[in-house]
């Protein structure tokens, strides 16, 4: 309302000063501007939309391609392509459990332990009633990426804690033999150690250690000869056997190359 009385004493000014002396024209002027006169107050605010940003395309991120997964020189299972790869650590500690089963028995391996692109799995002892106990041998898988682009996994090694071995190391061997040494258990004593290629047994020895619980170190010579059509692949693969029923005991397997000698 103020405005207003602000507005009007402002036009009746203005209009004085335009007509002069002539207080007719003046007043009429003055009632003209006070008619024409707008309240300020009353006059609507309008709102003023604010502008919505236009929304900015995006490209979307590309997918990284996969690491690949290379395949291990050497590995102890399976020794022959396979018809059906194993997709699982699971399938492939089932598959290896079955091929150094001794008889015809074969013990299932308790569930795999997977650590991202490897896993464990442990293989029990058959007792006499065929019930699983203890621990044969711990199997080591490894996840791999075939040809083809597609997973599977393969063992890479199997290893006893009644049956370590020190030397050769892993990976190498002399073509005319070599000496195995470590440590560890069997009945009376007695470990097995063997060679063997995609042909079978190229060599065998026995080893003296320790019994009833405890290790004891052992050395033993394994001579063997390479065969042509074996390559440079063979495995080392000490066990004992159950002195009951003949089942597995303990079984270290190594993956190893065969070299020439001098």
């Amino acid at each position: 309302m103020i405005r207003r009385i602000w507005a009007v004493l402002m036009a009746a000014v203005l209009v004085m000063a335009a007509c002069g002396n002539d207080s007719g024209e003046a007043e009429e002027a003055v009632a003209e501007a006070v008619a024409e006169t707008v309240d300020l107050d009353e006059v609507p605010t309008v709102a003023i939309p604010t502008p919505t940003p236009s929304p900015v395309p995006t490209t979307p991120s590309a997918t990284p391609e996969p690491t690949a997964i290379p395949f291990p020189e050497l590995l102890v299972w399976p020794r022959f392509v396979p018809e059906v790869w194993p997709r699982t650590p699971d399938e492939a500690a089932a598959g290896f459990a079955r091929q150094v089963a001794r008889g015809e028995r074969a013990a299932v391996p308790r569930p795999a332990v997977e650590y991202d692109t490897t896993a464990t799995a442990e293989l029990p002892r058959l007792a006499e009633d065929g019930s699983p106990f203890g621990v044969a041998t711990t199997i080591h898988m490894q996840l791999v990426q075939l040809g083809d682009g597609s997973l599977a996994w393969v063992v890479i090694s199997a290893q006893s804690d009644d049956i370590v071995v020190e030397s050769p190391p892993g990976g190498e061997l002399l073509a005319g033999g070599t000496v195995v040494t470590g440590e560890g258990q069997g009945f009376e004593g007695t470990i097995v150690f063997q060679i063997e290629d995609q042909d079978g047994l190229l060599g065998l020895a026995l080893a003296q250690g320790g019994a009833l619980g405890e290790n004891l170190p052992f050395r033993a010579e394994l001579p063997f000869d390479q065969r042509p059509a074996s390559g440079d692949w063979a495995t080392l693969t000490g066990f004992t056997d159950s002195a009951v029923d003949g089942s597995l005991s303990a079984l270290t397997m190594l993956p190893m190359r065969l070299v020439n000698g001098s």
